[in-house]
């Protein structure tokens, strides 16, 4: 049928973005909208941005939901198969979706590894507000290291960049620390006169992508020569590479070389911690080779969900 369709779903840390192709891999719609992180917004929180997307797209173009024949979720915080399974229900809800659709949801790294290499193949460094390494075989083992959240993990990330800059801004107040001019950025970002105003406005109304978004004030720190600031890119650039490292390690392709792309808006948006990243990474794997994804993750969940669908098609 000519109006058969496809979808993919990016569900990040901070965002959702909804891409809807042909069969044949040709762009019909897509869109943005919050995030649909269960462990961020709740499982109604997810419901309500899946409702906005689908909705907006029935009223864009004129598809029809029989004619869905597949799709593919990423979504941040979705591991367990319990979790997986709610998230489809919800999916099928939002798009008034029969259970001929299939339907498949796994972690938000999954579909950004097929973007990045038009396959499941490679290895992709992720690094945004959280951070993430997955990486599959030619046998198509996956394996991720990292993705452990904000408080277990998250080593490397925007967030955990911002966290460190603040512990050490009040370590300076306390003197327990090198003088750095992280302090006076933190009381400004956050619009306060005093450091120990800086307890009520991130503990009462705590916001992790607002602390994310502070990493961006310890990079022009870093740039001013702040030593302080300088020293947890260091640390940042490490553990980045460590989860790569870790993944090429474990597949045990560390000796015969591949590729490895990055990902995510803090890395691809700072050439400083890129650069140092990349050359942690080579030190250990020389043999392999640092390379632009050759697309995102929507793009991604969409070659995945084109392959559930012609799969079905052989049975």
């Amino acid at each position: 049928m000519d109006n058969q369709w496809i979808f993919g779903i990016d569900g990040g840390g901070t965002s959702t973005r909804l891409r809807i192709e042909s069969l044949e891999g040709k762009m019909l719609y897509q869109a943005e909208s919050l995030s649909m992180n269960p462990r961020s917004v709740g499982w109604n929180g997810s419901r309500k941005t899946l409702d906005d997307l689908f909705s907006g797209m029935y009223k864009s173009i004129n598809l029809s939901a029989d004619n869905c024949i597949s799709g593919f979720a990423g979504v941040a915080g979705i591991d367990r198969e319990a979790d997986t399974g709610m998230m489809r229900s919800i999916i099928r809800e939002a798009g008034n979706l029969g259970f001929d659709t299939l339907i498949e949801v796994k972690n938000d790294s999954i579909p950004a590894l097929a973007g990045a290499f038009g396959e499941l193949r490679g290895i992709l460094l992720i690094a945004g507000t959280g951070s993430i390494a997955v990486g599959a075989d030619s046998v198509g083992r996956i394996i991720r290291s990292g993705g452990w959240g904000h408080i277990l993990g998250d080593e490397g990330s925007a967030y955990w960049v911002g966290l460190r800059a603040l512990n050490a801004a009040i370590r300076f107040q306390d003197r327990r620390g090198p003088q750095t001019d992280l302090l006076g950025r933190a009381l400004a970002y956050f619009g306060e006169k005093e450091a120990f105003s800086l307890i009520p406005a991130i503990y009462e109304d705590f916001d992790k992508a607002k602390i994310a978004a502070f990493a961006r004030i310890v990079a022009e720190e870093q740039d001013r020569g702040d030593e302080t600031a300088r020293q947890i890119f260091i640390e940042a650039a490490e553990e980045l590479a460590l989860l790569a490292t870790s993944i090429a390690i474990r597949l045990g392709e560390a000796t015969i070389g591949g590729k490895i792309a990055f990902s995510g808006g803090f890395i691809t948006n700072n050439e400083r911690l890129w650069r140092d990243t990349e050359a942690r990474i080579l030190s250990t794997l020389p043999r392999h080779r640092v390379v632009v994804p050759q697309a995102d993750a929507t793009t991604g969940a969409c070659i995945l969900a084109r392959s559930i669908a012609n799969q079905s098609r052989l049975y």
